[in-house]
Parts: structure tokens; sequence; C-alpha cells
């Protein structure tokens, strides 16, 4: 399951970037993403 997690977050990481330097939203996506997943209840 920690392998599955892993991915997912390389995958959101690569996402993150690519997005970011499309439209310039790096900025943005860095901080809302954070405060989304504290904002969840599943314990990490």
């Amino acid at each position: 399951m920690e392998f599955l997690r892993k991915h997912w977050l390389y995958i959101l990481a690569a996402l993150i970037t690519i997005i970011g330097l499309v439209t310039g939203w790096y900025f943005f996506l860095l901080l809302v993403i954070p405060l989304s997943l504290g904002n969840s209840k599943k314990p990490w």
C-alpha cells in the first residue's frame, strides 16, 4: 500500500510541474494542494 501512495504522489507532482510550466499556476497549486491534503481526515 505504501508503494501505491508514493506512486500517486509522484504522478501528482509530475502533473503539477506540467500544468505549472504550461499555465503558470505552479505556485497556486503548490499552495492549494497541501491545504487540501491537510484538511482530509485520512490517516497519512
